[in-house]
Parts: C-alpha cells; sequence; structure tokens
C-alpha cells in the first residue's frame, strides 16, 4: 500500500472512529472487511478494497445525517 494510500484509509477509519464511538476497533475493522470482501477473512482482505468499503460506509452514513438534518429543521 503507498503512503497516501494509507493514510486515507487511517484518516477514514478515524472518522468512522468517532461517528461510531461504542464500537470497539476490532469491530470497525471486522464490519469494514466483510463490507469490502463479503465471506472474505479480514486478513485477506486488499488494502484497496478496505479503503473502498470504508470510505463507502462513511459516505453513506453521511448522507442518511444530512437527510435526518434536513428532516429535523423542517
Amino acid at each position: 500500500m503507498s503512503e497516501p494510500t494509507l493514510r486515507e484509509l487511517c484518516d477514514t477509519l478515524i472518522e468512522i472512529r468517532r461517528r461510531f464511538p461504542d464500537w470497539r476497533f476490532g469491530q470497525l475493522v471486522s464490519n469494514m472487511a466483510s463490507s469490502a470482501g463479503g465471506t472474505m477473512r479480514v486478513w485477506d482482505v486488499e488494502d484497496d478494497a478496505l479503503l473502498a468499503a470504508a470510505q463507502r460506509f462513511l459516505d453513506r452514513h453521511r448522507d442518511r445525517a444530512a437527510d435526518e438534518a434536513a428532516s429535523g429543521a423542517a
């Protein structure tokens, strides 16, 4: 994994951790690996696939938060 990709993955995992503070770190990684690779074991998931899954997850939850904020403001 390249250094910029590693930083982006770490930053994305940190943001997810901020949004879900009750998740244990292993739980977070396991959830992202499951999302990235389906039935693959966590250590079999490619770094780029883990990053893409984490970004998709974060994007979905940003969209939900925005929708909830808009609904509450209406």
